[in-house]
């Protein structure tokens, strides 16, 4: 072996590249051997999912819950309930209109009423066949049976034809006579169908009240029909007989004018103008208890210790109301103020999503 100081300086270096070498990769092997443990596998994989529903809960917060502070800045009735308020009487005017939902429907068939009693002579139509008002249907044949002469002798019986005609003009129905038939006095023998329609609505009680005199027409408007057309001869029929134990409603009926092209059962709107007013005092309706002819309002007080005390009942005279407000003809002078909301109703515009906001004031 030659002396250390004569061995190769370079082969000495490698020769410890080597080693380094080998003991690097036995090392791996070792870690290899006693796998990836328990940071690896448990904790670190932990704290990430943590970290990642941390961010995902700190997001969510502010997308879809602000701050508390904002959120009673942004809400439009945030302190509304803790003071009452008011509403002050003011002038203005009132276009009374009140819109009904109708329906096309057509006029009630006109009965065919036989004029005698007999045996069909001849039948003149059919049934289904359209008719001009007095034309001849049919014949009856009555036979009658004279008074016995002073010899009590009977003569020979006597046979009469009477004509039946059309009551109204239209089409026939049920119109099923045969000759020779049997017919009583005043009996139905089918129906006239007229050819005119009809626009038909319910009218609730507070509608009626709003009418408080009866139109003579009404604007009618059927959906993708013909252009708005008025609608007159305007009745108003109360329920009657077993109609009222029903619990059924008033109804509207108008007359379609001749040339205006509808058909039975087509969805129509109704509007009736049942009168206006200008310049008159006016209320909201939520701070009156009624709506028609007599009404209550609120008026606030102090107590003697200076909170607010019980309010005082007004008694008021009611003109005409368009829903919303609500003529006030005596009770309240101009500039008056009333709680703007009954006692002990509900508040409509407690809720922004379903209060009108011309109402409210948003």
């Amino acid at each position: 072996m030659p002396p250390m100081d004569e061995i190769d300086p370079a082969r000495a270096k490698r020769q410890q590249q080597l080693e380094a070498l080998e003991r690097k990769q036995l090392h791996k092997a070792e870690r290899a051997a006693r796998g990836p443990g328990a940071w690896r596998t448990w904790v670190l994989p932990v704290l990430k999912l943590a970290v990642a529903a941390a961010i995902a809960i700190a997001l969510v917060k502010l997308a879809f819950f602000p701050a508390a502070e904002e959120a009673a800045a942004e809400d439009p009735m945030a302190g509304a309930m803790f003071a009452e308020p008011t509403a002050a009487v003011s002038r203005g005017s009132i276009e009374n209109a009140v819109s009904l939902d109708g329906t096309v429907v057509p006029v009630e068939a006109v009965p065919i009423r036989s004029t005698q009693t007999g045996t069909v002579a001849r039948v003149f139509a059919a049934d289904g066949v359209v008719v001009e008002e007095g034309a001849v249907l049919y014949t009856v044949r009555v036979e009658s049976q004279p008074e016995p002469d002073e010899e009590g002798n009977l003569s020979e019986p006597t046979f009469a034809i009477w004509n039946v005609r059309a009551p109204a003009a239209g089409t026939l129905t049920g119109f099923t006579l045969l000759q020779g038939q049997s017919v009583e006095l005043a009996g139905e023998t089918g129906a006239v169908q007229p050819p005119q329609h009809l626009v038909q609505a319910s009218v609730g009680a507070s509608d009626q009240y709003r009418l408080s005199t009866q139109p003579e027409s009404a604007m009618v408007t059927i959906d993708s029909g013909p252009a708005p057309f008025e609608c007159t001869d305007v009745a108003i029929r109360q329920p009657s007989g077993e109609e009222i134990g029903t619990g059924a409603t008033a109804t509207l009926q108008c007359t379609v004018p001749d040339g205006v092209r509808v058909f039975v059962g087509l969805s129509a709107d109704v509007e009736l103008a049942a009168g206006s007013a200008e310049d008159v005092l006016v209320l909201p309706t939520t701070a009156v208890l009624g709506s028609a002819d007599v009404g209550i309002a609120y008026r606030p007080t102090i107590a003697a210790d200076g909170t607010a005390g019980e309010p005082e009942e007004v008694r008021l005279e009611l003109g005409l109301s368009d829903g919303t407000a609500v003529e006030v003809r005596s009770g309240l002078a101009e500039g008056d103020e009333v709680l703007q909301f009954v006692p002990g109703a509900a508040d409509p515009c407690a809720d922004p999503a379903t209060a009108d906001p011309v109402l409210c004031g948003f």
